[in-house]
């Protein structure tokens, strides 16, 4: 079965904002089954680094209480180990009451006295479910493709019949997911549930909860982010017109994609690094030298730090077409500037210079280069 697999770039939509000691009225306590006296933290979701904002010890009767933090609204865990903890949602005036089994917290803890938090769940059970159904899928993929690992012909068979029912999954996960952010558009929750839907596909659901996020929370600094984010995004969509990018190529001659208007333009933005990049190159290749003489042009960006491994991976990949790069890898002004989650991504421009699609690969470029340039 073809993996799908991508380099992810993470996205600290999860920034801090400060919580203080305790003055208000809120308050997190409840009771844990199979304990013994341990200590257990409270900690922040802030970056990519939680962060411990309070702990306290679990008596001989499994009750626990936290009452040296005041939170603002945010993502938190009470956590037990790095494996074993339980996410929350937590605001400055919630009273929350937190039972489970403290030998197995994530699968086995219940919510009272905070909404944010039963919501989160609820679409944290769909993720649950959608994941186990695509571990399923790649088991029964891989036991298929062991058994004549050296048959490409067969492999490719096998991965392409594995390619509808891995697309049936994620649609119906989609679907969950959107029905329930229709509702719940205001709920700081959502904001982490929307990032398991493809931005590029649903920007309509992106800018329906960005709305409703800025106008309850219009002083937080996740939501300002997601903000940002959102309107990057939208910049980049179907229809609009690409933005500029003008970095330099390996030799150091700055290279404006603007310089290549009147040309069909596959913007590639990839890294020597990334494996799912190199794997998809073979069919970049095999389309650029299929249709480089009939008005097209590919203008390749890379995410890569180190510059000669960039070179060495140009030249072995074969790659003949304009490569620019600041050698910034995700910090790199591109990454925000085309709101890149992930890569490979490709953008195909028309000969203005407009977005036409995106994530094109393999038979679906060639299908598409086709039809625009024939």
């Amino acid at each position: 079965m073809k993996k799908i697999i991508i380099c992810l770039a993470f996205l600290t939509l999860l920034a801090s904002c400060s919580g203080d000691k305790k003055t208000g009225s809120f308050e997190l306590k409840g009771n844990f089954t199979n304990s013994n006296g341990e200590t257990i933290y409270l900690e922040k979701l802030s970056g990519q680094q939680p962060v411990v904002v309070d702990s306290t010890i679990i008596n001989e009767k499994g009750d626990f209480e936290f009452s040296n933090y005041n939170p603002k609204i945010g993502f938190y865990r009470i956590k037990q180990s790095a494996q074993n903890f339980a996410m929350l949602v937590l605001d400055t005036a919630d009273k929350v009451k937190v039972t489970g089994d403290l030998k197995d917290l994530g699968n086995s803890y219940k919510v009272e006295g905070s909404e944010e938090t039963k919501l989160f769940i609820e679409y944290n059970e769909i993720a649950k479910k959608r994941e186990m159904k695509l571990d399923s899928l790649n088991k029964v993929g891989q036991m298929l493709m062991s058994a004549n690992p050296n048959d490409q012909k067969r492999m490719d068979s096998i991965s392409k019949s594995f390619e509808a029912p891995y697309n049936e999954i994620m649609e119906i996960s989609n679907e969950l997911i959107i029905e329930k952010l229709k509702g719940n558009t205001n709920k700081y929750a959502s904001l982490m549930s929307i990032q398991a839907l493809d931005p590029d596909k649903f920007p309509d659901i992106y800018k329906s909860l960005d709305e409703g996020l800025s106008k309850t929370y219009p002083y937080d600094k996740n939501i300002k982010m997601f903000h940002d984010f959102v309107s990057k995004m939208l910049a980049t969509t179907i229809g609009q017109p690409a933005p500029e990018i003008n970095l330099a190529s390996p030799d150091g001659k700055e290279i404006a994609l603007s310089s290549l208007k009147g040309k069909v333009v596959l913007i590639d933005f990839w890294a020597s690094w990334c494996k799912p990049c190199l794997g998809e190159m073979p069919n970049v290749v095999k389309a650029y030298k299929k249709y480089k003489d009939k008005g097209f042009e590919i203008y390749g960006v890379s995410l890569d730090q180190d510059k000669q491994r960039w070179i060495e991976s140009i030249a072995k990949e074969g790659i003949t077409w304009p490569q620019v790069s600041d050698l910034k890898q995700w910090q790199s002004d591109v990454v925000k500037l085309y709101s890149i989650q992930s890569i490979p991504l490709t953008i195909l421009l028309d000969r203005d210079g407009k977005i036409i699609d995106k994530n094109l690969r393999g038979e679906a470029l060639d299908k598409k280069l086709a039809e625009v340039l024939n």
